[in-house]
């Protein structure tokens, strides 16, 4: 199965419910695209916050569906982000699915002020 992963850091602090919630705006913008919220994990320990996003997509051209997650974390004030996207494969070829995919969670994250690369 393949995968694209991408490493963000954040240049401005953001509260992450902010930042989940400006996520889920950027995907309702989209056209095209039926961006499905599936569930979310929250994990406080001490100063370090982590919020776990995982977002499914319907893919018409490989006819099945990608995965989104993307794992916001937070200490002492430095936020990173890491996405990764797999899935949205026919047989073998995948078309490109889930790089778009991950291409969305970082278009998202680069519109609050996020930088990164992909790994």
């Amino acid at each position: 199965m393949a995968s694209k992963k991408v490493e963000m850091y954040a240049k401005k602090r953001y509260e992450l419910d902010e930042i989940k919630n400006k996520i889920k705006e950027e995907f309702d913008k989209r056209k095209f695209s039926d961006v499905e919220f599936k569930d979310e994990i929250i994990r406080e320990l001490g100063d370090t916050k982590t919020l776990l996003l995982i977002f499914e997509n319907w893919f018409l051209r490989t006819g099945s569906y990608a995965s989104l997650v993307i794992m916001l974390s937070e200490y002492q004030g430095y936020q990173s982000a890491d996405i990764i996207a797999t899935g949205g494969k026919e047989a073998f070829f995948s078309f490109g699915a889930e790089g778009d995919f991950a291409k969305f969670g970082e278009d998202a994250l680069k519109n609050l002020g996020f930088q990164g690369k992909v790994r």
